[in-house]
């Protein structure tokens, strides 16, 4: 079944990356959920939860049971075919142990078998269950904030801008790990720098794959390619300098500084893309995370 699907997106004759079909993607799964779990991380409160039929998991640093918490909806990455809650996991306890703040970590549905607008659908239940239930879970509902990584920042700025006109579902501010936000494809960078398995062919497929016969150019696919970026939450924008896709968060970025959007942008020297799910023993990374959660203090504490 799961064979007929990638068929399906990426059309006979295709040339797409040979980890595409039914167990290149089930290994790759697998694999990064078995690497997600091998990754040391912080002890800390953990609640599993249905979100709207999304299922969610809500980490809360010790000893701030029973304090109103700041809250970050957390969308992962992985090309909209790869990860889950478990693959996850550490870097969702490394933020909210460092942040001092709540990390809720989204399980949404995946292509092929889930294409467009599936994962999008789930995402925003998911946070619209957060906003509703913020009280029972212990958050401070003035302060619930939207990020994701990859992936899973595109489908954060797909959401600010698909709730752009319903002030009472906009986050705090949305927080976005190199994202993907041009699913055409045209930035430079995806050529000019080299990072293996994140080759052109590799993200062309990705992108069939999880928008399959719908127009890559709509705002919720391509957030960059949306003809009206004001009016949008507040926005941190990281990037990495050894990334395929390092132009696409600095334009948009730039695309929404232009718009009058207060935005933050800054690029992590060294690091690559997907450099969340690499242990914090390495130094760089440790380093990383440590700005990361810097940030989110700092967004959540000046509201």
């Amino acid at each position: 079944m799961l064979n007929e699907e990638i068929a399906k997106f990426l059309g006979p004759g295709s040339d797409a990356h040979p980890i595409f079909d039914a167990s290149g993607i089930s290994a790759m799964r697998e694999g990064m959920r078995m690497a997600g779990a091998a990754l040391p991380a912080p002890t800390l409160e953990i609640q599993d939860h249905e979100a709207n039929g999304v299922p969610v998991r809500l980490y809360k640093p010790h000893g701030m049971q029973h304090v109103p918490t700041p809250l970050l909806v957390f969308l992962h990455g992985g090309g909209w075919m790869l990860g889950d809650i478990e693959s996850h996991d550490a870097p969702c306890r490394v933020l909210a142990d460092r942040a001092q703040c709540a990390v809720l970590a989204v399980g949404y549905r995946l292509a092929p078998e889930h294409p467009f607008p599936a994962a999008l659908d789930d995402c925003a239940n998911a946070f619209e269950w957060a906003l509703a239930n913020a009280g029972s879970l212990g958050c401070d509902a003035d302060r619930i904030a939207l990020g994701g990584e990859s992936a899973g920042a595109n489908l954060c700025a797909a959401l600010t801008i698909r709730f752009r006109d319903r002030a009472q579902d906009q986050p705090a501010f949305q927080f976005l790990v190199h994202p993907a936000t041009d699913l055409l494809l045209g930035q430079s960078s995806i050529d000019d720098v080299s990072l293996p398995g994140m080759t052109r062919s590799y993200l062309e497929a990705c992108v069939r794959i999880y928008v399959g016969d719908q127009d890559a150019s709509h705002p919720w696919i391509s957030p960059m390619r949306c003809p009206d970026l004001s009016n949008l939450p507040r926005s941190v924008i990281y990037t990495v300098e050894v990334d395929p896709l390092r132009d696409d968060g600095e334009n948009y970025a730039l695309a929404l500084a232009r718009a009058g959007t207060e935005v933050l942008i800054q690029r992590l020297p060294g690091l690559p893309h997907g450099f969340m799910v690499l242990p914090t023993s390495l130094q760089a990374v440790d380093r990383a995370f440590d700005q990361l959660a810097q940030c989110l203090k700092s967004y959540f504490g000046d509201r």
